[in-house]
């Protein structure tokens, strides 16, 4: 009777059940393993923020050529306030430098550059520097040259991010992600780049006063390397900065870059709109400094 009851066509068979609930368990775990394996290398975040490093770069040199070919009078004479505003160009990039530092720890990567984008580097670089000297010995040549240069810094970088972003799927179980509000050496930190940037803006034409903005800068960016570990550094901004601050940071970064571009090829703008331009980018990275950035495990 106990035979018949247990082969009875009414009594419950686990093994489908538990048979399907075993399948998708094996086949979600194959899914995450395959997602850890496309995941090797740069994630696409980080793919993200190397093309947006990559138009950072390409528009540093096309902004300072054109400035600086610009800034050249005849027969070399060079117009000291239009060529302060060209050599402010350097503080920005030399921080975001300094900055991808840490956003490079913040998302694993410990591998330099590979040759093929050294290379095209080295050579935009030495293409740079020869554009440079036929703007001082006032040698005419096509502003087109100043795009190829660009581009040629541009590519190198942005073609491994565009590449990564095509080839790496999102991942089907993203890393949880919370808003934490920024710490207090970074906080302030973001705070005084943009009042530096402010004042850089505000007093970029008058040269006296533009050469110890830039001095005291320099100095400043050079003083986080001596502080190596410490919280106050460069580098922990860039590894605590999310997409907002980092958005803060382009759009003063574009600002300064216009003021640079306008000076030498227009009338510079007035005293009153460079203060109003300074006072708001300083507020844009004042409110940047008080945001949320995005927290996810690997942080």
């Amino acid at each position: 009777m106990e035979s018949d009851s247990a082969n009875s066509p009414t009594a419950p068979d686990p093994t489908p059940q538990t048979t399907r609930v075993e399948a998708s368990r094996q086949l979600q775990q194959h899914q995450e393993v395959r997602d850890s394996l496309m995941q090797r290398g740069p994630s696409r975040g980080f793919a993200w923020f190397s093309l947006w490093s990559a138009l950072m770069g390409a528009s540093y040199v096309g902004v300072f050529l054109l400035a600086f070919s610009a800034s050249i009078g005849t027969a070399g004479e060079s117009n000291p306030d239009k060529f302060s505003q060209t050599s402010l160009l350097i503080v920005p990039i030399l921080a975001f430098t300094t900055m991808t530092t840490g956003t490079r720890e913040r998302f694993g990567i410990r591998r330099a550059l590979p040759r093929a984008v050294w290379i095209p580097l080295a050579l935009a670089f030495i293409a740079m520097t020869v554009l440079s000297g036929l703007s001082v010995f006032d040698v005419p040549y096509s502003r087109w040259l100043i795009v190829l240069v660009a581009l040629a810094v541009f590519v190198p970088l942005a073609a491994p991010a565009i590449a990564q972003l095509i080839q790496v799927p999102r991942s089907r179980n993203p890393a949880r992600r919370s808003s934490e509000p920024l710490s207090t050496p970074v906080r302030w930190n973001t705070a005084i780049m943009g009042a530096v940037a402010g004042l850089l803006i505000s007093f970029g034409t008058i040269p006296i006063v533009s050469s110890l903005l830039m001095i005291a800068a320099l100095a400043g960016i050079a003083f986080t390397y001596v502080l190596d570990e410490s919280a106050w550094t460069l580098p922990r901004v860039g590894f605590e900065w999310g997409w907002m601050q980092w958005t803060a940071f382009g759009v003063t970064t574009s600002t300064l870059f216009a003021f640079a571009v306008s000076a030498p090829l227009v009338e510079s703008p007035s005293f009153a709109v460079a203060i109003a331009a300074g006072i708001a980018v300083f507020f844009i990275m004042l409110v940047a400094s008080a945001l949320p950035a995005p927290r996810d495990t690997r942080s």
